[in-house]
């Protein structure tokens, strides 16, 4: 105990030193600093390699410390990364094990926050800065998304189309509800003339079909680690499906975690019941695998999302069903979020003699919350 304490005192007085010093790496000067107020230095974080940065503290989580700088603009540093770190921004910090720690300036060093009386704290145990009211374990954060398309096409043929999806997630400390579903409707129009040149219309629906899906997370100790269960329920008139239901548990991970870049993959079962319109009725007990996964690009101005869902039919493999989404989000005008987006069905579960792969290409607006 002793020695820790001598250890402390010697790494603030390093410390304190330190920075009166001139440093020969990496160092900007006055002129490139972040504006800041009057009341407020840029922060100062020394790294292992010994450069130097200033600017100023935005964010703090997953073991990242998140630095806006004029020079580089937003820059991600791994807590592990900084040596020294100096900033007399006020803090509010979020440990681990659901402490708060309201701090008047953050100081670093050698792997621990410098705090009143000598004490120290390990920066592993630093979950994130300024935490929200659902990060701290009250209620919940809420995302989502609503798009719609539609086509109207006149000519010869006339086809009418349209859909609409929505997604929406609620995510707190300990658990997280996601509720996501779409539905498909087009029409198409032929007109032609009979022996008497009277000019005949027949209106074929060409496209019918709908999907709900509905997912319960519960996070474990290590949070990055959950179980679930998923129910569904799909119809899909052209793959003669009058309806579809599955359910099941799995075990899930969120593989990866930051903001600009998340990937959570899942595995588990499903009991998989389908109701035909005409064909024999079937059931069976297939293997659930899911992959959920999105990157941002240019400060969050594009997104990349992707999305897997595999029920593979463990008694007849060819019965399996695949669904692939791959798409692109980005800002419209007047708050609106366009999206690119290409899927690809495949129903192996479908009635004898109908198409079972769909592929579709879209480009949906909608809002995001």
């Amino acid at each position: 105990m002793i020695c820790n304490t001598v250890r402390r005192r010697i790494h603030a007085i390093i410390w304190s030193g330190l920075l009166s010093l001139p440093i020969q790496p990496l160092v900007f000067a006055d002129s490139d600093l972040p504006e800041a107020s009057e009341s407020v230095r840029p922060a100062r974080i020394e790294l292992t390699d010994e450069s130097i940065l200033f600017g100023e503290i935005i964010d703090l989580h997953d073991g990242t410390l998140y630095v806006t700088t004029t020079l580089m603009g937003d820059v991600e540093i791994p807590l592990a990364a900084i040596r020294y770190l100096d900033s007399d921004q006020e803090i509010e910090l979020l440990t681990k094990d659901q402490k708060t720690l309201k701090l008047s300036a953050l100081r670093m060093a050698d792997g621990e926050v410098l705090l009143a009386e000598e004490n120290t704290l390990d920066v592993g145990q630093l979950d994130v800065a300024n935490p929200e009211e659902w990060e701290e374990g009250h209620g919940y954060h809420v995302t989502g998304r609503a798009t719609s398309a539609l086509e109207v096409n006149r000519g010869n043929t006339e086809t009418d189309q349209f859909d609409a999806d929505f997604e929406t997630i609620l995510e707190s400390r300990r658990d997280r509800i996601t509720m996501r579903g779409d539905y498909e409707e087009a029409s198409a129009i032929d007109r032609s003339t009979d022996g008497s040149g009277e000019m005949i219309s027949e209106t074929k629906t060409t496209a019918d079909n709908w999907r709900l899906v509905g997912k319960y997370d519960y996070f474990l100790s290590d949070p990055r680690n959950y179980l679930g269960v998923n129910l569904g329920f799909s119809a899909d008139k052209f793959a003669d499906v009058k309806g579809r239901s599955y359910f099941g548990p799995y075990y899930g991970r969120k593989v990866l975690t930051r903001e600009s870049l998340q990937l959570d993959a899942e595995i588990g079962v499903s009991y998989v019941a389908t109701n035909f319109e005409s064909a024999d009725d079937d059931e069976y007990t297939g293997l659930n695998i899911n992959l959920t996964g999105e990157t941002e690009f240019f400060d969050g101005s594009l997104t990349l999302y992707f999305r897997q869902v595999n029920i593979v039919n463990l008694s007849s493999m060819e019965k399996s069903i695949y669904r692939t989404t791959l798409g692109l989000r980005f800002p419209l005008l007047l708050g609106l979020e366009g999206a690119a987006e290409a899927s690809a069905d495949y129903d192996g579960g479908a009635a004898e003699g109908k198409e079972k792969l769909d592929e579709t290409f879209k480009f949906r607006v909608g809002y995001s919350w």
